[in-house]
């Protein structure tokens, strides 16, 4: 069977100015049959819509914050640091991937992007809109592969198509998070604190997007595995 390419959207290192990638991402998508291919960052939106239709399947990845602007919110100095070239092209290429159909699946900013480009909102900070400047349990420290708090999986979705469970454990690396979602987006899984951890959209192929890290789990737990494998699987239809 040929395998299908995997397009990557690459992390972005501000001060050296320069893409980068963490293997975590690239080997999940290996492990699971696909090839993956990290993208350039770049901003002629011709050439960024033409990407959508060169790959089987997409990985959005995790990296800075979303800018406020995207959900119509002023900037807040709580906010963490924005990357105005990565929103601009990932939120074009986005576009074009959605009236592509192309598999989908969105990790940590990724997710956030999709919520938000959908027209739904982001905490610009958990602790301070969320909690009330207290600690939550969604920034865990290392190890990254420890599951740290309970998400719970709504029966009628795409991840509980995947997992076959109700109840699952994750992982969190986050300080910002959904506060809302519009009607174009379905809630896949929140937390026991009703954070939304999981989207995904009903009428397509396959998006899919997740607040945690699936890619640094998957080699050791099976319901992270099972993500990669039916995303991949849903590149090669």
């Amino acid at each position: 069977m040929k395998k299908p390419i995997i397009a990557v959207t690459a992390l972005f290192d501000d001060e050296k100015e320069s893409i980068w990638m963490l293997p975590a991402y690239l080997n999940a998508i290996t492990d699971a049959g696909g090839i993956p291919v990290i993208l350039p960052l770049i901003d002629n939106e011709e050439d960024i819509k033409n990407l959508a239709y060169r790959f089987d399947g997409f990985l959005l990845t995790g990296g800075q914050d979303i800018n406020p602007k995207i959900y119509n919110e002023k900037k807040e100095n709580y906010c963490g640091y924005v990357n105005t070239a990565r929103d601009t092209m990932e939120a074009i290429l986005l576009g074009e991937i959605l009236k592509s159909n192309k598999p989908i699946l969105a990790i940590c900013r990724g997710f956030q992007l999709i919520t938000s480009y959908l027209g739904g909102s982001l905490y610009q900070d958990l602790k301070v809109e969320k909690y009330n400047h207290k600690e939550s349990n969604h920034r865990q420290g290392k190890p990254y592969n420890k599951l740290v708090h309970k998400i719970i999986i709504s029966k009628e979705s795409l991840l509980f198509d995947i997992i076959k469970k109700e109840e699952i454990m994750v992982n969190t690396l986050h300080h910002q998070g959904v506060k809302s979602i519009s009607d174009k987006v379905s809630i896949a899984g929140i937390t026991e604190d009703n954070l939304i951890e999981s989207i995904y959209l009903k009428n397509k192929k396959f998006v899919l997007g997740v607040q945690w890290h699936p890619e640094l789990l998957y080699k050791d737990f099976e319901d992270q595995r099972k993500i990669f494998n039916t995303f991949i699987n849903s590149c090669n239809k």
